[in-house]
């Protein structure tokens, strides 16, 4: 009962101190800069040609692919060099999340630190705005199929979504040339498969300057890009709610230890020492 009667006496501390610390989380919140995610995804589907017919008559594939192979595309995909085309291609050494890519507090003061160790010059900035970039790609498999996902985040939807694509757009002009280099080796192709083959990689390539999905197909590729990326909608981080929560909990909890610790332990000693001189008086 003396506790509560206690904690009831210091009650406006107790709330004061709590509405301080939610205020904090919100203003560090709002000092952030939002990130939003884009996504899109790839559906591999390699195969070869099984007759030996004419050009024309080519129509019996065969797919080639296993969890092996998928693994080295990934590895393809989220490799330095492909990224690095799409980082030069959309030229993002100057991009606001490129120099902004502080995504807390801890990360903000080692990024200074960084900054202030190093000297500066051009060869380490550019290493640092794209190691940046290469931090807020993510690709991944889902699960054991053959599709593979691309997500970047951004401080605008419109640039998230942007890269994505051209970062979809790069890896299926990758998978192109690979395909003309090995019709170039055989030496005995026609024409007008030249031409398909040089026009879906000035597409893909189309796709990877401007930031957009190829309209038309890209049967040579053996991958199938499912579409542009969607614009996402809302910002991914910071996320206002669980860091109010979390920064309230901690005002509570502090605010009860600072309350508890400062309970009147001096003032029971100074009652025992009043109660002693009228004992000995009465004695």
């Amino acid at each position: 009962m003396d506790v509560l009667h206690h904690l009831r006496r210091h009650l406006v501390f107790l709330i004061l101190w709590v509405l301080a610390f939610v205020a904090s989380g919100a203003v560090y919140v709002k000092l952030l800069h939002p990130d939003f995610i884009a996504t899109t995804q790839i559906l591999l589907r390699p195969h070869v040609i099984v007759n030996d017919g004419p050009e024309d008559l080519r129509h019996f594939y065969q797919l080639v692919l296993d969890g092996d192979q998928c693994e080295t595309e990934l590895r393809v995909l989220s490799s330095q060099r492909l990224l690095y085309q799409v980082f030069t291609a959309q030229k993002l050494a100057d991009a606001p999340e490129i120099w902004n890519n502080s995504d807390g507090l801890w990360a903000f003061l080692g990024s200074r630190i960084d900054r202030f160790r190093r000297s500066p010059s051009e060869d380490s900035a550019l290493i640092e705005a794209f190691n940046a970039f290469l931090s807020r790609v993510r690709v991944r498999r889902l699960g054991l199929s053959y599709v593979l996902e691309i997500s970047y985040r951004a401080h605008s939807a419109e640039q998230a979504t942007k890269v994505v694509n051209a970062i979809a757009s790069t890896y299926a002009a990758y998978r192109l040339r690979g395909v003309l280099a090995r019709e170039q080796r055989r030496g005995v192709y026609l024409e007008r498969r030249l031409s398909s083959l040089l026009g879906q990689i000035m597409a893909a390539e189309g796709g990877s300057k401007f930031g957009v999905i190829p309209e038309d197909s890209l049967p040579d590729a053996n991958v199938r890009l499912l579409g542009p990326a969607s614009r996402p909608l809302g910002n991914a981080y910071p996320n206002m709610k669980p860091i109010v929560m979390m920064m309230g909990g901690l005002g509570l909890v502090s605010g009860l230890l600072l309350v508890l610790l400062a309970r009147g332990v001096p003032a029971r000693h100074t009652k025992k020492q009043k109660a002693e001189p009228a004992a000995f008086q009465r004695a």
